[in-house]
């Protein structure tokens, strides 16, 4: 009879748990603001659905871009995010509660994206990272675009990471750390020449860098208000 009981509570345990780690899963994050193109969102349960227009982002969610197609997505902090033309990125975690524990994690799988920080990366800097292939990257109140360059592209192969404001670190698994000031780009390469260093701070401006109609919407969603004189 002990026995039982004891199976019995280890089951409900277990499956209160899943419960509860599909619920940590499903937390929403954000929504998108703008669409252009077509794009899917693949839920952490690997259910897919298209994206839309005011269609939830929850916490990990993959959102994936189709060529000639953007996504704009507002997050709950007021960060904005732009996902480029055929490109896939995940939000691996997203916590925001107004503590010191509030957390955003975002992935860059394939392509570009474009982010903005938001209430978080102003109160809790260093929670905030992005991931891209190797590298990690961490904000200091930030706009910053990252890209997953593959071989016969315009730009070298590689991971960059660019600063339109702000600063980042950019770290890699081996202990190298850069820091990248405004207008520069942190870089490493896909495959490395005699004597390269892994992690390169570029000083012209990358190729990849696409400017259009989103970006100026990221602009006036993230701008400061300045009060009216009255």
């Amino acid at each position: 009879m002990k026995n039982f009981i004891k199976k019995h509570f280890l089951s409900v345990f277990t499956l209160l748990l899943f419960i509860n780690c599909d619920l940590v899963l499903a937390q929403e994050a954000g929504a998108i603001s703008k669409l252009s193109g077509k794009a899917t969102i693949t839920s952490a349960d690997n259910t897919s659905r298209d994206a839309a227009v005011s269609a939830k982002i929850n916490t990990g969610d993959l959102i994936t871009t189709s060529p000639d197609s953007e996504v704009l997505v507002r997050f709950k902090d007021n960060s904005t995010m732009i996902v480029r033309s055929a490109s896939k990125v995940k939000v691996s975690n997203f916590k925001f509660e107004k503590a010191a524990t509030d957390t955003v994690n975002t992935s860059l799988i394939a392509g570009t994206l474009r982010s903005v920080t938001g209430q978080i990366g102003k109160a809790q800097p260093s929670n905030v990272k992005f991931d891209a292939g190797a590298a990690t990257i961490g904000i200091r109140g930030t706009d910053i675009e990252l890209a997953i360059v593959p071989e016969g592209e315009k730009d070298r192969a590689g991971i960059y990471n660019y600063v339109h404001s702000g600063e980042t670190n950019m770290s890699l698994d081996t202990g190298e750390e850069l820091a990248v000031a405004k207008e520069l780009t942190g870089f490493t390469p896909s495959a490395l020449k005699p004597g390269e260093s892994r992690l390169q701070l570029l000083r012209d401006r990358p190729a990849f860098l696409q400017i259009g109609g989103f970006d100026a919407l990221l602009q006036q969603l993230t701008a400061p208000r300045i009060p009216a004189i009255r």
